[in-house]
C-alpha cells in the first residue's frame, strides 16, 4: 500500500467519514495527492465517494466594464431617457449598445432618431436582471442568479460557466477498516538514491493511474505573438544575422525619402499615414546622405526635392527605416575603408509600425514586422528565395514569390504563405534588391538584398484557431489560457 493511501485510511479510521479538505488537512496531503490515494482505495472498494455538481464562475475583462458602468443597452437607455440621439451621432460603444437594444425590441429608429419602446421604458424604469447578476458576480456573490441569466451572460461573452463534479465527502467502507495498513516495497517515486543503489533492480515500480482527475494546473505562459517573435528571432540568429534596431517615431526621410519613395506618393498621404504635429521637425543639415537622396529623386523622379517634407515627424509605417540607416552606415563605411567590414553582413529587425489602414480580419492601424538585410557582393535574387525559404521553413511555413513593384527595389517580389486551414496563399510581404539610388553604389561592387513581412498574419497562418487579426491584442487570462503552442 503506497504511504498516501495509508495516510487517508488512518485519518478515515478515526472520523469514518470526512471532507474532502478535512482529510487533506488531518493527512497533511495537497488535494492531488489526496485525490490520487483516494481514487486507487475507491479502486480497491476500500472507501466511497461522494459527489457534488459545482459551478465556478469567471467574470471576462469586457464583463468586469460592464459591471462598473452598465450593460451598453442600459447606458444607451439611460442616455436616451435624457436626451434626444441621432444614429448618425452614435460613437463605437453606443452602436453596441444599438445593436443590443434592437435585438431587445428596447428602441426603434425614427426618421434617423432613437425612440424608445413600450418595452424600453418599462426595462429602464426596472433596470436589468442581467445587469444586477454581472455586478453581483463582480462583487463576489454571483451564483444566485437564474440559470437562463447566467446562460446569456454566458453566450456574451462576459462570463465562463465552468461546471464540475467535485467530491465532497468521503466514507470508509467495511473492507478499509479491516485493511492491513502495510507500506508497499515498490518504488513510487525515482531519485539519484534508488539508482545509486541499484534497488530498483529487485523493488519494482508502483504503477500509477494517468486518468485520474486532478485538479487542472495552469502554467505561466508567452503571449502566441510574444512566443512568434522569439522563434522569428531565433531563425535569424541560427542563420547568422544580427539583430538592430531603431526608433518607432522617425522622420519622412528614413520612412520614404531615403528609401527612393516619391515626394507624392499616395502611401505618404495622411490616410495612410499617422503624421506628428507636436514634435518639432527632424534636424537633416548633419546628416550627409541628404545630397545624394536629393539626387537621386531629382533625377529619377523628375520632380523637386523638398526638405521640409522630409523634415515631417511620423510614426514608421515599416521597419525598412531601421535598416536604411544601417544600410547607409555600413555601405558609406565600405566606401572609406574596404576592409572595415566583412562581407557578407546579414541584420534583421523586430519591432512595431503604424499605418492608417480600415481595420479587418487580416489587417490592424499597428502590428509587428520583422525586417531582414544582406548586404554583400554578387547577391541576386536567387540568393533571396534561398534565405527567406530557410527561415519561413524554420517556422514551419511554405512560401511562393510572385514578382511585383515597390519604389525602393528593383527587381521586386511579393511572397505568400500558404494557410493550411483555409486552403489559401496570403501575402506576408515583399523583398527585393536595393536599388543604386538608395545605397549609392553600383550592384557590381556592392549589391543589398531586403525583405520586409508582417509577423501577426504570420501568426494567423500559423494558428488556425485565430479567426481575426485583432485576436492577438486580447489579453484576457481565459483567452490566452486557451492559446496552444504552434
Amino acid at each position: 500500500m503506497h504511504k498516501y493511501e495509508i495516510l487517508v485510511l488512518e485519518v478515515l479510521k478515526r472520523l469514518h467519514t470526512a471532507s474532502l479538505e478535512r482529510l487533506c488537512a488531518d493527512s497533511g496531503l495537497g488535494k492531488d495527492e489526496a485525490m490520487w490515494a483516494l481514487q486507487n482505495l475507491s479502486d480497491a472498494g476500500m472507501v466511497e465517494l461522494r459527489h457534488q455538481e459545482r459551478e465556478k464562475i469567471t467574470i471576462s475583462d469586457e464583463g468586469v466594464e460592464y459591471a462598473k458602468h452598465g450593460l451598453p443597452e442600459e447606458q444607451l437607455l439611460k442616455e436616451l431617457n435624457e436626451k434626444q440621439i441621432k444614429v448618425s451621432s452614435l460613437g463605437e460603444k453606443e452602436r453596441i449598445g444599438l445593436q443590443w437594444s434592437k435585438k431587445l425590441g428596447l428602441v426603434d429608429i425614427q426618421n434617423g432618431e432613437l425612440r424608445m419602446t413600450d418595452k424600453g421604458k418599462a426595462a429602464a424604469n426596472r433596470g436589468f436582471d442581467s445587469a444586477r447578476a454581472l455586478k453581483e458576480i463582480y462583487e463576489g456573490k454571483g451564483g444566485t442568479a437564474h440559470k437562463s441569466i447566467l446562460e446569456e451572460l454566458s453566450r456574451r461573452k462576459l462570463i465562463e460557466v465552468e461546471r464540475r463534479r467535485e467530491v465532497s465527502e468521503v466514507a470508509i467502507t467495511q473492507k478499509g477498516k479491516a485493511a492491513e495498513m502495510k507500506a508497499s516495497e515498490s518504488i513510487d517515486q525515482v531519485d539519484r538514491g534508488v539508482i545509486a543503489n541499484e534497488s530498483w533492480k529487485s523493488m519494482g515500480f508502483k504503477s500509477y493511474d494517468v486518468n485520474v482527475k486532478v485538479e487542472r494546473r495552469v502554467p505561466a505562459l508567452k503571449h502566441p505573438l510574444k512566443r512568434l517573435i522569439d522563434r522569428i528571432k531565433d531563425a535569424y540568429v541560427s542563420m547568422g544575422y544580427q539583430e538592430v534596431s531603431g526608433p518607432a517615431v522617425e522622420s519622412s526621410f528614413w520612412v520614404f525619402d531615403s528609401l527612393f519613395v516619391p515626394q507624392d506618393h499616395p502611401a505618404r498621404d495622411a490616410q495612410d499615414t499617422f503624421y506628428i504635429s507636436n514634435l518639432d521637425r527632424a534636424e537633416l543639415s548633419k546628416i550627409p546622405h541628404v545630397r545624394t537622396v536629393r539626387k537621386a529623386h531629382v533625377k529619377g523622379w523628375h520632380a523637386k526635392w523638398k526638405e521640409d517634407v522630409a523634415r515631417q515627424m511620423l510614426l514608421r509605417t515599416h521597419t525598412t527605416s531601421v535598416s536604411s540607416r544601417y544600410v547607409y552606415n555600413i555601405v558609406n563605411g565600405l566606401k572609406t575603408d574596404p576592409d572595415k567590414y566583412t562581407l557578407p553582413i546579414k541584420l534583421f529587425s523586430v519591432g512595431r509600425v503604424f499605418r492608417n489602414e480600415t481595420v479587418d480580419y487580416r489587417h490592424l492601424a499597428d502590428f509587428y514586422q520583422h525586417d531582414g538585410v544582406i548586404i554583400g557582393k554578387d547577391l541576386t535574387l536567387s540568393n533571396l528565395f534561398d534565405e527567406l525559404t530557410k527561415i519561413y521553413a524554420f517556422l514551419g511555413i511554405k512560401i511562393k514569390f510572385k514578382p511585383s513593384y515597390f519604389p525602393f527595389v528593383e527587381p521586386g517580389v511579393e511572397y505568400f504563405a500558404y494557410h493550411e486551414e483555409r486552403k489559401e496563399w496570403i501575402e506576408v510581404g515583399g523583398a527585393g534588391m536595393f536599388r543604386e539610388e538608395i545605397t549609392g553604389v553600383k550592384r557590381s561592387k556592392i549589391s543589398v538584398l531586403a525583405w520586409g513581412p508582417g509577423i501577426d498574419r504570420t501568426l494567423l497562418i500559423k494558428d488556425s484557431s485565430i479567426s481575426n487579426i485583432s485576436e492577438l491584442y486580447n489579453n484576457g487570462i481565459g483567452w490566452l489560457r486557451s492559446r496552444r503552442e504552434v
